[in-house]
This record gives C-alpha cells, structure tokens and sequence, in this order.
C-alpha cells in the first residue's frame, strides 16, 4: 500500500495528464466547452431558487443572519457539485479506460486520482465565480478564505476515499455505476444544500443524525466561511475528517488488494 501510494506520487505528472485528456474530452465538440460547468450549477441554481426562494419564500438562516436564497444555494451546490462528480468519474475510472489498464504497465492507481483532479479543477474554476458573486452581491467575508484550503482538503480526503471503494467495486459489480445515481440523489437531499442547517436548531437529536453524514460538517463549513467570514465548526468538520480518513486508508488498501484481479474482470 505505502509503495502504491509513492508510486502515485512519482508519477504526479502522470495523474495530471490524464486528467487534462479527461476534460478535453469531456467537451470536445461542444459549442460551450468549459462553459457547462458554470452552466449546469447555474440551472440547477434557477430551478431551485425559483421552487424554494419564489414559490415556497425560503429565507435561510445562517450564523449571521439571513441570505438572500440564490446565493446560499449556490454556495453549498457547487461544492457539493465537486463531490458528485469526483465519485461518479472515479467509481468509472478504471472500467472506461480498460483499455490502457490492459495493455499498459502503469500504476492504475493513477486513474481514480486523476478523476478526480479533473473534478477539482472544474471545482476550483466555478470557486472563481462562486468570489466574483460574493464580490458584487455580498455578503462579503473575504476572512473566510483562509479556511478554504482546510475544507478542500477534508472534501478531497473524503471523495478520494470513496473514489477508490467505488472504481474497485466497479469493475466486478458493474451495476455500481447506475446505483450510484440514486445514492447521489438520496445524499444530495439528506445534506445541508437545499436548507440552512439551523432548520433543526432547535432539534439537538435531529442534527446530530444530520451531523452523522460527513458531508454536512463540510457543506456548512463552506457557507459559514464564504457567507459569514466564520471558521469550520470544529465537531463535524473532525467528523468528516475522521471519516474521510478511515475511507481513504481502507479503500485505498482495497484498490491495491483488487487491482491484480482487473485485468480478467474487465
């Protein structure tokens, strides 16, 4: 395990290559190219804003006060964005590029982490306008950033966990792929995203089960940094953390335990 995980790291060249090959794809021949990934946040954005924020009157409540909807939303969708697809493109990792697993003598645990570097990257993009919104609209925290690089590191030790579980798992249970839409969906709406955390305020027994998800510690870790200058709350963003960290150290161990098993599986 400790010589694949060097293995990735001499090969970090390697890992951003792939994930370059792997956005270039994704658009090629598209009129938007890189623009889809602003504009399908952005849809997502209208369609709830208009549901939560115009018909049913939304008023979220963070630490500092309420926030105009759009915005809120916006700021928990897009890293949650980042999440979802570094699972989805890394669970199909290694079954869409069986191909080069086969007949390349490479490290495959280069794949799932360039999935994910490609996730980051679309991320890290839409983060530009997620400031540039703030910037204008407000609330205007720029103090908050300084916490950024903490909650990208718990997000990332989270995904790439699961990223590993899921591509390994993939590629002898190829119904993994299509599950993991529905999962997605079912954690999307049991996560601090659509709603303000403070809807169970005053329901201690209700948000420490929502605490137990390890997306709720990250998710409300980027709206009180970016809506209100405050840091992580320390409990469930070490939760998350914890979490993230037992995921990436198992699955990664099982990856390398499978992986001589991949070339006949696929």
């Amino acid at each position: 395990m400790i010589e694949a995980a060097r293995a990735i790291v001499a090969r970090r060249e390697l890992v951003l290559d792939f994930a370059w090959r792997d956005l270039r794809s994704r658009y090629k021949g598209s009129l938007l190219g890189f623009a889809w990934n602003f504009v399908i946040p952005l849809l997502q954005l209208v369609v709830f804003w208009i549901l939560f924020g115009v018909l049913l009157e939304t008023r979220p409540l963070t630490a500092t006060g309420e926030k105009p909807y759009p915005i809120f939303l916006f700021v928990g969708l897009l890293p949650w964005t980042y999440f979802s697809n570094a699972l989805q493109s890394g669970a199909a990792s290694i079954v869409a590029n069986a191909a080069i697993v086969k007949r390349v003598r490479m490290p495959v645990q280069l794949l799932p982490a360039s999935a994910l570097v490609s996730a980051l990257a679309n991320f890290l993009l839409g983060l530009v306008v997620v400031a540039a919104v703030l910037a204008v609209f407000g609330p205007r925290h720029p103090e908050g950033i300084v916490y950024v690089p903490l909650l990208l590191l718990v997000q990332t030790v989270l995904a790439l966990g699961l990223a590993y579980v899921l591509a390994a798992a993939n590629v002898f249970f190829r119904d993994i792929e299509h599950i993991l839409g529905v999962l997605l969906m079912a954690w999307y709406f049991l996560t601090p995203v659509l709603f303000p955390i403070s809807v169970v305020g005053d329901r201690p027994a209700a948000r420490a089960l929502l605490e137990l998800n390890p997306m709720t510690g990250v998710i409300v870790g980027w709206q009180r940094a970016l809506l209100d200058g405050l840091p992580p709350e320390p409990g469930p963003l070490l939760w998350s953390l914890a979490v993230g960290t037992l995921l990436l150290i198992g699955g990664f161990a099982y990856f390398t335990r499978a992986k001589d098993d991949f070339e006949a599986a696929l």
